[in-house]
């Protein structure tokens, strides 16, 4: 469950979050199964963040930093997370489905890959296809692969 005055911080917005990130640098939010659907989080310090569980459905996520998060179970679809980094964040089981992110390996994207980036993590064929992609720029090696719905 949500801290309720890291909850009440988020719903603020944007600058009110940040002012905390920069007060209490070593106090990371607690976010914990919040429904910040359509939520303007545009250019939030979300580092090290407890977002387990979180609907961030179409939430404005640009700029956003999420490194090292915890978006175990979030819910990310069709936010805008263009410019966000993922850096060591933990993205197991999270929903990505329809999200709108920079292409990976373009610079703008930062995301570790991991188990825990695919472990359960629903992601749309485009995206793994470009992270897929990403992967084959390697010199010595190719992967070769066909994505299939299971089932």
């Amino acid at each position: 469950m949500a801290n309720p005055e890291h909850l009440a911080l988020a719903r603020n917005g944007s600058k009110s979050i940040n002012a905390f990130a920069s007060q209490t640098p070593r106090v990371a939010l607690d976010l914990t199964g919040a429904d910040l659907t359509e939520m303007d989080l545009r250019d939030c310090d979300l580092q090290e963040g407890n977002l387990a569980g979180v609907n961030l459905t179409g939430a404005d996520l640009r700029n956003a930093r999420l490194g090292g998060a915890n978006l175990e179970g979030a819910i990310l679809r069709d936010a805008d997370a263009r410019g966000t980094g993922l850096h060591r964040a933990n993205l197991q089981g999270a929903d990505f489905r329809g999200i709108k992110m920079d292409p990976i390996g373009t610079g703008h994207q930062l995301m570790c890959m991991s188990p825990k980036t695919f472990a359960n993590a629903r992601w749309d064929r485009e995206r793994l296809e470009e992270i897929m992609n990403a992967l084959n720029l390697n010199r010595d090696w190719q992967i070769r692969y066909e994505i299939l719905p299971k089932g």
